[in-house]
């Protein structure tokens, strides 16, 4: 059996497709996937400044996949390029041969030389990960040196009753006129986040045109008496990942059942059938002044009662898990998803020397 690694490219897009779709995430009996159709490089694309995807052979059979990409991101509020692992997926009869260490010396050395540092995700819970943050092999010497530095938390606000927006504050659809004033709320809560963007106007409009399906209008702004005070972004992301039901198994037949039922009378967006998928609105950057709850419940509550018109099923928004300001999430019936940030580099103690802040790590949540 001739185990090998090499870079790949769209050339096998398809395939990377197939591998994705072959290992579904289960949950008390729902089996659900993140299907990245048509294009299954489209994140590193749109994402990064750059990326290179290695494929995992046996035989000249690709088995598994994964993809380092850079970009610069702030560190201690200054801009850095950082590496990002990313998207590793292998066939379940190809797991447990050490893809990860095999593929070391391509995926890491040319990171850990030029940038020294960069971070990647797996989800909590996850053992077959969970057991490589931190280990190292004498023979593998490309492997970083990480360390877990967070939890993010992510969470799927489930679209069902209706609801209303008592709040003191205005909220509408941005226009060309916002542009500054939300690049200058991003950047605030950006800058003093480890690997968070920087957005500064001109970066906010290139961020605009390479997402697909998106305007300046999917920004919400929130004003009160007269003043912008906070935005967040409302992106349809299903041309670059959707979340696609597998299988509704045990109690989640049930669930499902009874949802059907009452939704036509109460006016619940439909569930996907078995191999559809969710419609999901995916809020992946948000900015509000002094970080305030309530500005950004405000941007919450309006974005769901437009997207529950729409038919839409779900709006995701995250942070790092204990975030005082994900309270905003409070009075929606949301499910929780937690996912480990590890931060990995060339120096052990780079994080000491340099006085690294960890305490509020930023992850783009359209990512995951």
């Amino acid at each position: 059996m001739a185990i090998t690694v090499r870079r790949i490219g769209e050339e096998y897009n398809q395939q990377m497709l197939d591998i994705l779709l072959s290992s579904p995430m289960d949950s008390d009996g729902l089996s659900v996937c993140l299907d990245r159709s048509p294009d299954m490089l489209s994140v590193p694309k749109l994402f990064f400044d750059s990326y290179k995807c290695f494929g995992f052979f046996i035989d000249d059979r690709l088995v598994g996949y994964s993809m380092v990409c850079r970009k610069s991101l702030y560190v201690n509020s200054i801009p850095r390029e950082i590496g990002y692992l990313a998207n590793m997926y292998v066939l379940p009869e190809a797991r447990k041969l050490g893809w990860l260490y095999k593929a070391s010396e391509p995926l890491f050395k040319e990171v850990l030389e030029e940038a020294g540092l960069g971070y990647a995700t797996t989800l909590v819970g996850n053992k077959r990960t969970e057991t490589m943050i931190g280990r190292r092999i004498t023979k593998f010497p490309f492997i970083p040196h990480s360390k877990p530095i967070g939890v993010n938390c992510i969470y799927n606000i489930m679209i069902t009753f209706n609801k209303r927006n008592h709040s003191e504050y205005l909220v509408r659809r941005a226009t060309e006129a916002d542009t500054s004033d939300i690049a200058r709320l991003l950047d605030e809560e950006y800058r003093d986040r480890l690997f968070a963007p920087v957005m500064s106007p001109e970066n906010l409009r290139n961020t605009i045109e390479r997402r697909p399906d998106f305007s300046i209008s999917d920004y919400f702004i929130a004003e009160k008496e007269g003043r912008i005070v906070g935005t967040c972004s409302a992106w349809d992301i299903s041309a670059i990942r959707k979340l696609r039901v597998m299988a509704y198994r045990k109690q989640y037949r049930t669930i499902k059942l009874a949802y059907s039922m009452v939704a036509p009378v109460l006016g619940f967006p439909k569930l996907p059938l078995p191999g559809e998928a969710f419609r999901e609105i995916v809020i992946n950057d948000f900015g509000v002044e002094n970080r305030d709850p309530e500005i950004l419940k405000s941007l919450l509550v309006h974005v769901y009662q437009e997207y529950r018109k729409k038919g839409y099923n779900m709006i995701q928004i995250g942070s790092y898990d204990k975030d005082p300001i994900l309270t905003a999430v409070r009075g929606f019936f949301t499910q929780p998803l937690y996912s480990h940030i590890i931060f990995g580099s060339a120096d052990p103690d780079i994080i000491e020397k340099e006085g690294i802040d960890c305490s509020r790590p930023y992850l783009d949540i359209a990512l995951t």
